[in-house]
């Protein structure tokens, strides 16, 4: 007999379980382990002001999360940290990158640097659309 429980708080490692259960389903049926990727931006402190988390595929990095500090917004550090993915998606054989954001956070941000639009989810988290992007990596 199992449960089903909600948990409003899930610790790092039951997260984990998750993801790790998925990732190794997908990876048995795809023939191929993805590897995660984080890339930081640390100040002078070793303080973490800026990164990527993403997942390394047979043909694609997705970015799932690329944070700036608020204060160091609209200073090329966003651009740096996206580029430095995207070299890492290069040296992986991957042919594209493929992110998703909000309406309310990086649209223009992905169009600058090169990413094509793929679709949207209107109305996704209240008026917000999801928006999916990919760009060719060369």
């Amino acid at each position: 007999m199992f449960k089903i429980v909600t948990d409003t708080n899930p610790s790092i490692d039951d997260i984990m379980t998750v993801r790790k259960g998925i990732i190794n389903f997908n990876d048995r049926a795809l023939h191929y382990e993805s590897k995660s990727l984080a890339i930081f931006m640390k100040d002078n402190n070793d303080v973490i002001q800026g990164g990527v988390l993403a997942w390394l595929d047979a043909s694609s990095i997705y970015i799932e999360i690329l944070w700036i500090n608020e204060q160091l917004r609209h200073q090329g550090y966003g651009s740096k940290l996206l580029h430095a993915a995207e070299d890492e998606g290069k040296k992986n054989n991957c042919q594209f990158s493929t992110l998703d954001t909000f309406g309310f956070q990086a649209e223009d941000f992905y169009v600058k640097n090169g990413y094509e639009k793929l679709g949207e989810v209107k109305n996704y988290i209240r008026q917000y659309s999801r928006i999916f992007f990919r760009k060719t990596l060369k």
